[in-house]
């Protein structure tokens, strides 16, 4: 869930690109060894047994006809909860944590949870409106200069509780620097996520479809089932 202040140096710097091979690498299976979808289940638990997501990309071929292809990502850790979410579309892994660039390179979405915790010491008197002053802070500490038109506003979605931050553009060395959208969803007690997308031929409606997307759980079992089964079918001939 951290480190957060490289997300915020995404608005000034959106080039470049290294890939996550964490759940990508997949030795093939031999006498001794089990199948890779087996092997890549071993790797998921040892990742959420150390807190971690296990992030897999979905090429459209791999998806077949069950889907458009995209980015999975699970948490099957129930501390303090267990979430995953999809971003659809066609990506690979970025340098940033826990965000992934399109194959042409012109856009990046990212999905960000925050605990209580990761907000401690921010302003707000809620868990919302300390997730905005830290993007706020964040964003001036990175352009080194302070931010205007900044505010919270509805986003309209499938989830209840989401919201929009914004803030006025900001020139800079000859240049105008928009900010990416940033959208806030409100799981208080427990947590917020910052959904964040720039680049994209329409960037709400792709935060709108990742929000739609995005499930949580307090059941011990977490999403184990789905993310055996996704495997199974995207990995059944390795």
């Amino acid at each position: 869930m951290r480190p957060i202040s490289a997300w915020f140096a995404l608005v000034v710097s959106l080039s470049g690109y290294a890939c996550q091979t964490e759940a990508q690498t997949v030795a093939t299976p031999t006498a001794d060894r089990p199948p890779a979808w087996q092997q890549q289940m071993e790797e998921a638990r040892r990742l959420a047994a150390a807190g971690k997501n296990y992030a897999m990309v979905v090429t459209p071929v791999q998806a077949g006809g069950s889907g458009s292809g995209g980015v999975y990502v699970f948490y099957n850790n129930p501390r303090p909860f267990c979430y995953t979410y999809n971003i659809p579309g066609d990506w690979d892994f970025a340098r940033e944590p826990n965000a992934y660039r399109s194959k042409d390179g012109r856009a990046l979405a990212g999905v960000l949870f925050m605990l209580p915790k990761d907000l401690e010491g921010v302003k707000g008197a809620t868990l919302v409106e300390r997730a905005g002053n830290l993007i706020t802070l964040e964003y001036e500490r990175t352009l080194a200069q302070p931010l205007a038109g900044v505010e919270l506003i509805p986003f309209e979605s499938a989830r209840p509780g989401t919201w929009r931050w914004r803030a006025a553009p900001v020139s800079q060395a000859g240049r105008q620097i928009v900010f990416p959208a940033k959208i806030i969803i409100d799981l208080s007690p427990d947590a917020v996520v910052q959904i964040t997308v720039a680049g994209a031929s329409d960037n709400d409606d792709l935060a709108r479809r990742i929000v739609k997307g995005l499930r949580t759980t307090l059941d011990p079992e977490c999403y184990w089932p789905l993310l055996e089964s996704m495997l199974k079918s995207v990995l059944k001939n390795r």
